[in-house]
Formats: structure tokens, C-alpha cells, sequence
């Protein structure tokens, strides 16, 4: 049991911190528009402007959302579904770099978090809740 909640507090801490980054991330995007990107320009259309900046406060309310679900990481359909959006966000901007070409180095270190690491706290949060449910009889 102690191993089990060593390892919840872990998660929980885990993704405490890493909702830090696209809050941050979205509050600058939003402030600053296109030159909040790594490697953006002000050369951008205004309706990718607007898009741009409307997308980011759904990125800092996936942050915003999370940290209220910590306490019950394990089995929290909210921390599921915002670590799984994120996933599919990574899997976006993959088809955006085959498209249109590599990405920043900041916007790649965010693809591999968003789908590598998103993979093993998904994987790491199903764990937790395979070993705190009792079986059922």
C-alpha cells in the first residue's frame, strides 16, 4: 500500500507540475498572439491570429481543469479525458510537421511530451487504478 501511494503522490505531482507549462504556454499565446509561439511571426492572417489565440483558452483550461481532479488522480474521468486531448493535440501537430515542414525545437520537446509522456502518465494513471480497486466478487 505504501509503494501505491507513494507512487499516486507521484502522479499527482507529476502532473501538478507539468499543467504549469501550458498554462503558461496558453497565457502567452493568447497575450502575445503569434509571436508567443517558439519561432512565431506577427506575419499571420488575422482569422489565424483569432484561431490562434480562441484555441489557447481551451489549452489553459485543460490545465485549469486537472489540478481541482489531483485528489482522486487514479480515478478521475476529467484527468483521463485532458491527458487523452493532449495526446490527440500531439497527434495534430505531427500532421502538421508532416505538412508543413519541422516545428521549432521547443514545439518538438512539446510533441514528444504530449505524446511519449502523455503515454506513460496515461499508462501510469491506469496502473493506480488497476491497484486501488478491490476485485470484484
Amino acid at each position: 500500500m505504501a509503494e501505491s501511494d507513494s507512487s499516486r503522490r507521484g502522479l499527482q505531482r507529476t502532473l501538478a507540475m507539468l499543467a504549469v507549462i501550458p498554462m503558461a504556454s496558453a497565457i502567452g499565446e493568447i497575450v502575445r498572439g503569434p509571436q508567443g509561439v517558439p519561432g512565431g511571426s506577427p506575419d499571420v492572417a488575422p482569422t489565424v491570429d483569432s484561431s490562434l489565440r480562441y484555441a489557447n483558452v481551451f489549452k489553459f483550461a485543460v490545465a485549469a481543469a486537472m489540478w481541482p481532479q489531483l485528489g482522486r488522480v487514479e480515478q478521475s474521468p476529467v484527468v483521463t479525458f485532458a491527458l487523452s486531448t493532449i495526446f490527440v493535440g500531439g497527434l495534430a501537430r505531427l500532421r502538421s510537421w508532416r505538412q508543413r515542414g519541422r516545428p521549432h525545437p521547443i514545439t518538438v520537446a512539446a510533441i514528444a511530451l504530449e505524446t511519449f509522456g502523455v503515454a506513460g502518465l496515461l499508462a501510469w494513471q491506469k496502473s493506480l487504478a488497476s491497484s486501488s480497486t478491490p476485485p470484484q466478487t
